[in-house]
């Protein structure tokens, strides 16, 4: 026990260190978040370009093969962009893998389209989905697009319902998939990254889980979403050692490049906002929580519950702090009529008093 606690100690406070080791400037941060605000339509019209040359791609396509490949990428370009028609891409390759006779591809696409209807709330599709695929004919990708659906929407199931055995049940499938995920995914991908992360963090092995950060930074692109990705769960170690600078500058990092990349499944930013309306800095607040929330509707009509939390959270701040003005200019216009009226009542007693001497001259 000695040693454990030793070693735990020790753990926190190379974690405590290692919140110093970097310098920010969140002015300019939140200079460049602007600014790229006001540039979204710019890259909106970029991932549309990108879109349209693979559609077209898509319409001349000689061969099956070549069909299912640009189905495939108009999938990938549409998943952070807009689910409806991603959800739609994913089908065309399925029917398109069965053409094939490729009953790998069948669960692989299956698998993805299960986590993208998780992944807006349609939980029963999902289910529905991942219970017609064979795990048997799934290679190691599909087996880990396979587990990977299975651990994320029994982690929501989990989360949303009220019922503590039931919520205890779906958690632990979710530990058993994530398990399994960690299993077959290459240790240098995403998943890989971010599952191991989550595990550091959850140890409060934070040292350990930034220095992880660091290789996954090296493996990224700048201005990606993978970046966007990275940076966001950088953020969430530095949230849970509380350190309030490095969690909004990742945060706001992870944002900026999801924002130049038109990515309109954003999380980043309004978790920022929240941060900052707490730190009331309402106005940038409300205009971060408009932004995003036109993004997430046009990602998906209905906001989910987290989005909904994030967007109300700054909604009563701001209303606090415009009934807090409300109530300091009662103050204020309160405080000046009464003195007007003091004002008002001496002037008058002074005049009278005036007429009385003259009356006595």
């Amino acid at each position: 026990m000695r040693n454990y606690l030793l070693y735990l100690f020790l753990s926190l406070t190379m974690g405590a260190t290692a919140q110093t080791d970097e310098q920010v400037d969140l002015k300019a941060l939140y200079q460049e978040i602007d600014e790229a605000i006001s540039q979204s339509p710019q890259f909106v019209a970029e991932r549309g370009h990108q879109i349209s040359a693979c559609q077209d791609s898509f319409l001349t396509a000689k061969s099956t093969e070549e069909r299912l490949q640009k189905a495939e990428r108009l999938f990938l370009l549409y998943e952070p962009y807009k689910n409806d028609s991603a959800l739609y891409y994913a089908e065309t390759c399925i029917s398109l893998a069965d053409s094939l006779h490729r009953s790998d591809l069948i669960g692989k696409f299956r698998s993805q389209l299960a986590f993208q209807c998780s992944s807006s709330g349609r939980y029963t599709e999902s289910l529905e989905q991942l219970r017609l695929v064979k795990r048997s004919d799934l290679d190691k990708n599909g087996l880990c697009d396979y587990y990977n659906a299975w651990m994320h929407v029994c982690g929501e199931l989990g989360f949303y319902t009220q019922r503590p055995d039931v919520r205890q049940r779906y958690y632990d499938l979710q530990n058993l998939y994530r398990d399994s995920v960690l299993a077959v995914a290459d240790d240098s991908s995403e998943r890989y990254l971010h599952l191991k992360m989550d595990i550091l963090s959850a140890r409060r092995l934070f040292q350990d889980a930034l220095e992880l950060s660091d290789e996954w930074f090296k493996k990224v692109a700048d201005n990606t979403h993978e970046s966007a990705f990275a940076a966001f769960y950088r953020a969430m170690v530095y949230a849970n050692l509380n350190n309030h600078d490095m969690t909004c500058y990742w945060l706001g990092k992870s944002a900026l490049d999801d924002i130049r990349c038109a990515v309109m499944n954003q999380a980043s930013l309004l978790f920022l906002a929240e941060r900052l309306a707490d730190d009331g800095d309402i106005d940038r607040a409300h205009r971060y929580v408009e932004f995003t929330k036109g993004c997430n509707v046009t990602f998906c009509p209905l906001l989910r519950n987290y989005q909904v939390n994030s967007v109300v959270h700054v909604y009563e701040k701001s209303s606090q702090a415009a009934q807090k003005r409300a109530n300091t200019i009662l103050i204020v216009a309160s405080v000046v009529i009464v003195l007007f009226l003091i004002a008002l009542f001496y002037t008058i007693l002074l005049i009278r008093k005036t007429k009385h001497n003259n009356n006595k001259q």
